[in-house]
């Protein structure tokens, strides 16, 4: 028997973009609507509703739930309800909601009144509970999380995990509902071919003879080590190399890594290349000898899932290795999340002649092919939600 899943994301809906919540969004409502369920996606920041599967365009008409109510404990939360949303997800008639992202009080305050009218949730945390990621705004977190995170969590049909270690994490947070480890399945976007390859030394001459290590990513520097890769760069020395970042400014932090190349004296071997999806993505990347990720934390990285998928070597940090096949496949290498860490790694990759690059990328291909699919996550997350057909 199908569902109906409402999915709720704080990101709009796309593929033009550089946020993996909102890539897995786009993956997963598709999937489990391939998988015969009807998924709705409510996108918060653009209001959208984006219906997909057999029958997700029924609703019936609802009238907005204009009384949160509750204990002291809800009308705290008051100020972070959405009637208009409540309203709308409540008119679909869900069997089960589906959020994401933690630290999130508006999902806070429409899960508590989901409960109230018995309508069951579950939660993707997103990597959004690692140690590094918590650092961040410490104190507002650890308030939010006494008063009312935990207890949304623990209430929650279950919590979703992408890795065995994310599942280890959630539950030293203090999580004691049931946890489903389900990794994401490829990117979108993997089978758009580069139409021009050159592109790139053809905006760059300069780049020509020189082996380029690149990012695609969002340009936030703490999450994704941006600072450290930087700095690793700068003390490894690579004369014969260059530093492509892709990805759209974070925050305005792109003014703080061009100070910071700049600083470091490597500001004409570091090339801030822009935002790029879809052809214009593929053509940059297929530029590169070898790809970089050197995240402090995260789940499961599109990124570089992507990047191996297009078969390119790849130099992560152990905490962006997706389930950590790659180290076991000897199909990246792997190095810790600290400048000397980093700049061994990008000396070993600049030394590292073309065909060991080339076949490293052949085993990374074949590694995330084999183990990471959509359907078999669609698949997974909708038999995780027990007993709530109606």
């Amino acid at each position: 028997m199908s569902l109906r899943i409402a999915q709720i994301t704080n990101e709009p809906y796309g593929f033009d973009t550089a946020n993996g919540v909102q890539h897995v969004a786009y993956c997963l409502v598709r999937a489990q609507a391939d998988h015969g369920d009807a998924v709705a996606l409510f996108t918060r920041d653009d209001h959208g509703l984006h219906l997909f599967g057999p029958g997700a365009e029924q609703a019936s008409v609802g009238r907005p739930p204009i009384d949160f109510g509750g204990a002291l404990r809800e009308r705290l939360l008051r100020r972070y309800f959405e009637p208009a949303l409540a309203a709308d997800v409540l008119a679909w008639r869900p069997d089960v909601v589906h959020f994401h992202s933690v630290h999130v009080p508006q999902n806070v305050a429409l899960a508590s009144y989901l409960r109230r009218r018995e309508i069951p949730y579950c939660v993707t945390i997103h990597g959004g509970l690692f140690r590094t990621a918590l650092e961040r705004r410490r104190l507002t977190k650890t308030m939010f999380k006494q008063l009312f995170e935990l207890r949304y969590l623990n209430q929650a049909l279950f919590v979703h995990a992408l890795s065995p270690h994310e599942a280890d994490v959630i539950r030293r947070y203090g999580v004691t509902a049931s946890i489903v480890i389900v990794p994401n399945g490829l990117p979108p976007g993997i089978d758009v071919p580069a139409t021009h390859p050159d592109i790139l030394c053809a905006r760059h001459p300069e780049l020509r003879g020189r082996r380029v290590f690149m990012f695609i990513g969002r340009l936030e520097p703490w999450q994704k080590g941006l600072d450290l890769l930087l700095e690793a760069f700068a003390r490894a020395d690579l004369r014969q190399s260059a530093l492509v970042l892709v990805g759209p400014d974070d925050d305005a932090s792109l003014a703080t890594l061009m100070e910071l190349a700049e600083r470091l004296g490597i500001l004409s071997d570091v090339i801030f290349a822009g935002p790029a999806f879809g052809p214009d993505r593929a053509n940059l990347l297929a530029a590169a000898d070898v790809f970089v990720h050197p995240s402090r934390w995260e789940g499961v990285s599109l990124s570089v899932l992507a990047a191996a998928a297009a078969g390119k070597a790849c130099l992560i940090t152990r905490e962006a290795d997706p389930l950590g096949v790659l180290e076991r496949a000897r199909a990246a290498l792997i190095v810790d999340a600290t400048v000397h860490g980093i700049s061994e790694g990008l000396t070993r990759a600049s030394h590292a002649t073309r065909e060991e690059l080339q076949a490293m990328g052949t085993r990374a291909r074949h590694v995330v092919e084999m183990e990471f699919s959509w359907r078999s996550a669609a698949r997974t997350l909708s038999s995780a939600y027990p007993n709530v057909q109606r």
